[in-house]
């Protein structure tokens, strides 16, 4: 007899040693999992791999070639898609000038630095092609009397922050642009008198991707 409750005894030691491991192991797994589980305060769009949309508003400050002040303003829609550890996208907007309109469209790299963090400081570089919207200056219909100006090359570089909400990302940035910008105006004998108009200077820039 004395030999049976011994053997139980120890069994249910056993069994009650091996029950508190349990609980203990159980306790563990569900503060790990309630850890991991939690949501994040943000989604860190910055950080998601997916095509991305946005708009933005670039104003540029410039002198020209002929030392003239000059504010450019661009609307761009972008589209694009988020890698690694930068965006690449490409725009198509409306940009105006001196009552002017143009179409401008562009390629945009993005490199982000602490890109987890909800700040995140980047830099960035932009190229691309603009065209007057009032008519091609080489297009063989063009009849017109008024000034008109020839396609053109832009590009830009600068820096900036980035924050990050539940929903978009913001972003604000500082940076120099340059513009190729030829005037032609109608001249004696039908012949164009061009006047290069290049110009340089600030880039100012605020945007929201979605």
């Amino acid at each position: 007899m004395k030999q049976f409750l011994l053997v139980i005894f120890l069994l249910s030691a056993l069994y009650t040693n091996a029950a508190n491991s349990k609980d203990k192991t159980t306790v563990e797994e569900e503060k790990t999992l309630g850890t991991d589980s939690e949501e994040p305060k943000y989604s860190l769009l910055r950080m998601q791999n997916k095509v991305i949309a946005g708009l933005e508003l670039n104003v540029n400050p410039s002198v020209t070639l002929i030392d003239e002040f000059l504010v450019r303003s661009v609307v761009n829609f972008r589209i694009g898609y988020r890698l690694n550890k930068h965006v690449l996208t490409g725009s198509l907007g409306v940009e105006f000038s001196e009552k002017l309109m143009f179409m401008p469209i562009t390629i945009d790299y993005k490199y982000y630095f602490n890109r987890e963090k909800v700040w995140a400081p980047y830099i960035y570089g932009q190229a691309g092609y603009s065209w007057h919207l009032k008519g091609n200056i080489n297009s063989r219909y063009n009849t017109s009397k008024y000034s008109q100006y020839d396609p053109g090359a832009l590009a830009s570089i600068g820096l900036g922050y980035s924050f990050t909400t539940t929903l978009n990302e913001f972003y604000f940035a500082l940076g120099y642009s340059y513009r190729n910008y030829v005037e032609a105006v109608p001249g004696p004998n039908k012949e164009m008198i061009r006047t290069d108009r290049s110009m340089n200077g600030v880039a100012i820039t605020v945007g929201v991707n979605f």
